[in-house]
């Protein structure tokens, strides 16, 4: 007895540094799973066109939860901190150009200590039509320059996307053109509503975060929601 003593209290000062160890691990584990950040693609000189419809419902998510912006010259984009359900959520803009991107994204999360699998893309899609957009888990980049530009940067796949539709033009060669053009005046109330069901999708993938295991699924808004948009584009017209 007396000798086992003995020989806990030799080992007592690295025993007690390896459960204090452990514990700061994880608690900095708990930390990361209480933290999240929704990242709005787009080009912010352009802030009104589609290619920046990633930005607008970020700009819709921040104005529900009563966040404000500010420029951060280290993570290079626009932030707003604020706490949901005693989580903390980071809002970005990146101020960079979109195929760079990532480098803005990496930096924040690096800031605050943000697992990828936590951040959530929100950014344009040419191949779905205005006012459908999809919930995508993880996966390949699909194309989109931003969001490989942030796979590589966080070398990790894992994040979500929240790909919003902005149509396709007729012509292949007018996509350039056609990507940095404004909504026409039928589709804005179409797309307002669009970043409604958005935020709403975000506020829902935010209370997960802590519990779900991020595997690669796609989710699709109904047909119901979209014929609704469909309708009010058709009267608003």
């Amino acid at each position: 007895m007396l000798s086992a003593n003995l020989g806990l209290v030799k080992t007592s000062k690295s025993f007690k540094f390896i459960c204090k160890r452990n514990v700061s691990q994880a608690e900095a584990s708990d930390v990361r799973k209480l933290r999240a950040m929704v990242v709005g693609l787009g080009n912010h000189t352009l802030p009104d066109t589609r290619h920046s419809v990633g930005m607008l419902v970020v700009d819709y998510l921040a104005k529900h939860l009563g966040a404000t912006w500010h420029f951060n010259r280290r993570s290079m984009g626009h932030l707003a901190v604020t706490i949901v359900d005693n989580q903390q959520l980071i809002l970005l803009k990146p101020t960079v150009l979109m195929n760079i991107n990532g480098r803005s994204i990496a930096r924040t999360a690096a800031m605050y200590n943000v697992n990828p699998s936590n951040i959530i893309l929100v950014h344009d899609d040419l191949d779905r039509p205005v006012g459908k957009y999809s919930l995508k888990h993880g996966g390949s980049a699909g194309g989109h320059n931003g969001v490989r530009s942030a796979i590589a940067s966080l070398s990790s796949d894992t994040l979500k996307r929240i790909r919003v539709g902005i149509g396709r033009p007729d012509k292949r060669h007018h996509v350039t053109d056609y990507v940095l053009s404004k909504f026409k005046p039928s589709e804005i109330p179409v797309m307002q509503d669009t970043a409604e069901q958005c935020c709403k999708v975000l506020m829902d993938e935010l209370q997960l975060f802590r519990t779900e295991d991020n595997g690669t699924k796609e989710t699709e808004n109904s047909e119901q929601t979209t014929a609704q948009f469909e309708v009010k584009q058709q009267s608003a017209a």
